[in-house]
């Protein structure tokens, strides 16, 4: 191979590396507002199944769109922007965690019942739901 063959192919290499970085650097974050719900459940459904089998329950809904349908026990606005609504799941201790994005209404009061989606992350005495949206 000759000089010119080597640096030809190098800078194919280069410009076919740079575009696939380009694009997965810009590429964001799925949210669940584009997505439809792979699961519907009630809340306490939901809570029940994580603190029943946490294995089974986590092999079900975690990296997964669950839509839940529950009474918004909380709403708490932090200073960064972002909602995060508790909603009840028939235990004092726990509930259903959905966290919004900062600037994102979760378009619900406290008390009112509410179907709200997002990315199931799993259990810590509370089921947590990421980049949620209000479920329709």
């Amino acid at each position: 191979m000759n000089k010119r063959t080597v640096l030809v192919a190098l800078l194919v290499v280069l410009l076919v590396g740079g575009a696939i970085a380009y694009r997965l650097y810009h590429t964001g974050v799925p949210q669940a507002a584009e997505r439809t719900a792979d699961v519907s459940v009630p809340a306490e459904e939901l809570f029940q199944a994580f603190q029943t089998d946490e294995v089974a329950a986590g092999q079900r809904f975690n990296d997964k769109v669950v839509s839940v349908t529950g009474t918004v026990r909380d709403i708490l606005r932090e200073k960064d922007g972002r909602t995060t609504v508790t909603l009840e799941s028939g235990d004092p201790l726990g509930g259903i965690v959905c966290e919004f994005a900062p600037g994102t209404d979760p378009g619900c009061t406290t008390g009112e019942k509410a179907s709200i989606k997002g990315f199931c992350a799993g259990f810590n005495l509370d089921v947590l739901l990421q980049r949620c949206a209000k479920s329709e």
